[in-house]
C-alpha cells in the first residue's frame, strides 16, 4: 500500500471511498439521500479540482493495487501552526487492516512537515467507531458542538492531540477573547475559528478570520459566514445546513 498526496486522477476513487465510508459509518444516523447529496456536492469534479489546488487543504490517499482505499482531508493554517483533520475515510471492505492508523500517522507527519504542531479532528457523536479511533490514537475530547443536517440537529465531537492547548487568547476592543482553534470552518481565503468570551468556551462571541486576524465577521440566518474586513467567506466541507 502507498500513501501519497492526492492527484486529480484520484477524484473518482476519493468520491467512491467517501460514499461507501459515510454510508457505513453514518447509515444508522443519517438518511441515505442526505449522504448521497453531500458526497455529490463535496466531491464533484470541479469542487475537488479546486480543493486539490488549494494551499490550505491537504489530501492524502491510501492506494492499493492502483485503487484508492482510503484518504484524509485536512484544513491547514501553517502561519498559526494549526490543522484540523476534517475527514479520514477508509473503504469498508478494507477496514480492520490498519489502513486508517497508517493514514493518520502519515497525515500527522505531513502536517508536521508543513509547520503544524497542533492537530484537531471532528467526528459526529453518533459515529462511535470514529470516536473510538481518535481516542485510541492519542486524541482527547476537547469539546462538542451542534450541527444541523437536513433540518435535524446532531452533536459533533471535537478532538485534540493529548497535551495540546485548546484556546489561544487574543485582545479585541479592550477585552480578552478565547479563539478555539479546534473549531475550524473552511473559508474562501483562510479558515474561520470560533471565538468565546470565556475560557470555558460556553459564551460564543463570534468568529475569528485567520486571513486578516479580524473579529469583524457576520453570519446570516442560513449560517453563511463572511469577514467584513477582507471578504473571506465560509465554504462547505462538512455538514453545513446552508449548503445541503
Amino acid at each position: 500500500m502507498e500513501i501519497r498526496e492526492a492527484r486529480t486522477g484520484d477524484v473518482d476513487g476519493i468520491r467512491n471511498v467517501a460514499l461507501e465510508s459515510l454510508r457505513a459509518s453514518y447509515g444508522d444516523v443519517l438518511d441515505e439521500d442526505v449522504i448521497d447529496d453531500a458526497v455529490e456536492q463535496w466531491y464533484a469534479e470541479d469542487a475537488m479540482t479546486d480543493q486539490l489546488r488549494e494551499d490550505g487543504m491537504v489530501y492524502l490517499v491510501a492506494v492499493a493495487s492502483d485503487t484508492v482505499v482510503g484518504f484524509s482531508q485536512s484544513l491547514v493554517v501553517p502561519e498559526d501552526g494549526t490543522a484540523t483533520v476534517l475527514w479520514l475515510h477508509v473503504d469498508p471492505d478494507n477496514r480492520d487492516q490498519k489502513i486508517g492508523t497508517t493514514l493518520l500517522k502519515h497525515t500527522q507527519a505531513t502536517l508536521s512537515e508543513r509547520g503544524v504542531d497542533r492537530v484537531a479532528a471532528e467526528v459526529l457523536a453518533g459515529n462511535e467507531r470514529g470516536n473510538r479511533f481518535y481516542e485510541a490514537h492519542g486524541f482527547e475530547k476537547a469539546g462538542e458542538g451542534e450541527t444541523e443536517i437536513a433540518g435535524e440537529t446532531y452533536v459533533e465531537n471535537r478532538y485534540v492531540q493529548a497535551g495540546q492547548a485548546k484556546f489561544e487568547t487574543r485582545e479585541f476592543e479592550g477585552r480578552t477573547l478565547y479563539v478555539d482553534w479546534t473549531e475550524a470552518h473552511r473559508g474562501s481565503k483562510a479558515p474561520f475559528y470560533a471565538a468565546y468570551s470565556d475560557e470555558d468556551g460556553d459564551d460564543l462571541y463570534g468568529y475569528f478570520c485567520s486571513n486578516c486576524a479580524s473579529f469583524d465577521t457576520a453570519m446570516d440566518s442560513m449560517e453563511r459566514l463572511e469577514c467584513n474586513d477582507c471578504g473571506n467567506q465560509k465554504k462547505p466541507v462538512r455538514w453545513d445546513a446552508s449548503y445541503l
